[in-house]
């Protein structure tokens, strides 16, 4: 063997490492692509690392939604409709019947949340008057709505689509079964129990007959604690985290939580001004437990 084949034995070697290089990063690149638009990252991610020019159409390849199962896609009250809108108010009309009966005030207080979340018509909502009704007599199915609206809906729209169902759940009288079916749902969907207590403490103190009510916090503001109150307990809480977690899992959480309730993102939302408050007062609790933690914790 001659000094030019050790040469180009070695320039070779190097040559194929590059090019292997270079499908693994198409394989990520594709595979992250494919994730975003509801597609196997892992399938997408194989065949671009075999086959590197799948990396030129998977930008062309439309988005996958959430379906709704073929039996309800079938049903009049949900065929031709947006699967999300519809499987809130699914959900809203499951709250509001369990105690036996929907109000015109509940009725109101969801048209006007959803009409402002969704940036739809009140005409237009009318048309899920179907999918209401449904969900009031089937709320044995409410997973397979709640598993939809996680499928389709950012955080943020959670976080708000909490708000929504906890003041569902508080309108009129005689309510443990709908704050029962509340928690169920609420649960189903990821939410938080201290973040239900928060959204429930706001309401607390108003009048059950309408959609706007008045802030009611039991709130300690600027680090002060309460009588024997745990701080550390308290402010975890509000981000979300475990009492033992570390800075970095808490600077982790405060993004995230920052960007759902980022006041430029609520100004742009069309939300009913109540909820805006609720969420203004949200984003200050999670400033000044951030800051408190940043402080504390080792």
């Amino acid at each position: 063997m001659t000094l030019f084949d050790v040469i180009g034995g070695i320039l070779g070697f190097g040559v194929n490492l590059i090019f292997l290089f270079v499908r693994v990063i198409l394989a990520l690149v594709v595979g992250g692509v494919a994730s975003f638009k509801g597609r196997s990252a892992f399938i997408w991610g194989i065949l671009t690392f075999i086959f590197p020019w799948v990396f030129l159409i998977i930008w062309f390849i439309p988005k996958k939604y959430p379906k709704l199962p073929r039996e309800l896609r079938k049903n009049p009250a949900f065929e031709g409709k947006d699967p999300a809108v519809a499987s809130i108010m699914a959900l809203s009309a499951m709250i509001a019947k369990a105690n036996g009966s929907v109000s015109k005030e509940e009725v109101r207080f969801i048209k006007d949340f959803i009409i402002g979340q969704f940036n739809i018509s009140g005409a237009e909502l009318n048309t899920y008057a179907d999918a209401f009704d449904y969900g009031k007599n089937h709320p044995e199915e409410y997973n397979v709505f709640t598993q939809m609206v996680r499928d389709y809906c950012s955080a943020w729209t959670i976080n708000a689509l909490a708000f929504l169902f906890v003041g569902i759940s508080l309108q009129g009288s005689d309510n443990g079964q709908k704050e029962s079916e509340t928690k169920k749902i609420l649960y189903a969907l990821g939410v938080l129990t201290y973040e239900y207590e928060r959204i429930k403490a706001h309401f607390a103190g108003t009048s059950s007959g309408g959609g706007n009510y008045n802030q009611s916090y039991n709130y300690y503001g600027g680090g002060a604690a309460a009588p024997g109150e745990n701080l550390i307990k308290k402010y975890t809480a509000v981000l979300g985290v475990s009492e033992n977690a570390s800075l970095a899992d808490v600077k982790k959480a405060y993004r995230k939580l920052v960007k759902e309730y980022h006041p430029d993102k609520l100004a742009a939302s069309g939300m009913p001004e109540d909820y805006m408050e609720f969420a203004n007062q949200k984003i200050r609790e999670i400033n000044e437990a951030y800051e408190y933690l940043e402080k504390n914790l080792k």
